[in-house]
């Protein structure tokens, strides 16, 4: 079996994967264009890891050192830790460029085994050698893994919990995949099948997420309400119901753009102030409604005055109205009531000049 045969029965699911992946990002309108940039780049790195690692094992197996296995090991060295670092650009757009830093001074590490065993060498009778900075590679891996682990902890703290999930399962993995090498068994198929998982893994559960999610908000949409409301609908304690004032004479006034601005404000307000098991959803143009979680922290009520406080402090206003009491479909019909109530009284106060709404360019 010659060595582009033996790299197609080894990585044909990888290929595959990574094909497959390539392919829907061609056509992807949800995610930003920055994620598609990295994500492209990532599923290149991994197959050129792949396509490395076949070459690095073809010249491995010869009786005779050949400058092509030090060349191909570099290139495996410097990749691997490249490619967690894109997977963490990938997931979390405000990551510092700086963070490559210990990647490329992996790199420069990784090639000086062109002309130093610093980092790794072979034997005459091409056996590999690990050097004193043999393990720089898995130093620099780890790191970017518990940034990565960092990362999901921070995105617990924005209401995440499934990404933060997933994002713990492709570091454990990551990690799982490296104490291979780290023990004398390394596998590159099984590394390059994880990484290649990982991100696929990642790929369909962000895409998922957008079509459960308003494009404008990021806050649940109205078909995600009516699911949460017929799957778990006996675990919510109470409703609030919100709607925006004045959307419509922001539209007509400032534009359009001037218009979501404000729906996304007020949408951050609301995220920001109710508890983790709380869904906040935006279910029409200026309507909201929040499905307080029987088993979260925090009274209705506080969480009501604390959305009205931020909304008020942005410059934009709400009605609101909650009920905590009675079944869901009750629960649902007072909190209504008790918003369009909310709604008619700041009209009139704001009709008798004792309430003025200061939108903010």
């Amino acid at each position: 079996m010659n060595i582009l045969d033996n790299y197609l029965v080894n990585n044909y699911v990888l290929l595959l994967m990574l094909i497959g992946m390539m392919a829907l990002s061609a056509y992807d309108v949800f995610l930003r264009k920055d994620m598609i940039r990295d994500l492209r780049i990532t599923i290149i790195l991994i197959f050129l890891l792949s396509v490395s690692d076949s070459f690095e094992t073809y010249y491995g197996n010869l009786a005779y050192l050949s400058v092509w296995r030090v060349i191909f090991s570099a290139i495996g060295y410097s990749l691997r830790p490249i490619i967690i670092l894109e997977t963490i650009f990938i997931v979390y757009d405000k990551a510092s460029r700086l963070l490559s830093i210990p990647a490329l001074i992996n790199i420069v590490l990784s090639f000086s085994g062109l002309f130093s065993g610093i980092v790794f060498y072979f034997t005459d009778d091409n056996h590999f050698q690990r050097g004193p900075l043999g393990y720089t590679q898995y130093i620099v891996c780890a790191f970017y893994v518990v940034v990565l682990l960092i990362i999901s902890i921070r995105v617990v703290s924005d209401h995440s919990i499934q990404e933060s999930l997933i994002l713990f399962v492709m570091a454990v993995s990551a990690v799982g995949a490296a104490m291979f090498g780290l023990f004398g068994y390394e596998s590159s198929d099984l590394v390059n099948h994880t990484f290649g998982a990982c991100i696929m893994l990642y790929y369909l559960y962000t895409y998922s997420q957008y079509t459960k999610r308003d494009t404008l908000t990021g806050l649940l949409n109205r078909q995600s309400y009516y699911s949460h409301l017929e799957k778990n609908g006996e675990t919510i304690g109470a409703v609030i119901s919100i709607d925006m004032n004045e959307l419509k004479w922001l539209n007509d006034n400032y534009g359009h753009e001037a218009g979501d601005k404000g729906l996304a404000t007020v949408s951050k307000c609301f995220k920001t102030n109710v508890s983790r098991r709380d869904k906040v959803y935006r279910i029409g143009g200026d309507e909201f409604m929040v499905l307080c979680s029987k088993s979260s922290s925090g009274s209705v009520a506080e969480k009501e005055e604390a959305m009205r406080k931020a909304v008020d402090d942005s410059g934009y206003s709400c009605a609101f109205g909650y009920s905590d009491s009675g079944s869901v479909e009750e629960m649902i019909k007072k909190a209504d009531v008790h918003m369009y109530e909310d709604k008619a009284r700041i009209k009139a106060e704001m009709k008798e000049g004792k309430r003025q709404i200061h939108f903010r360019d």
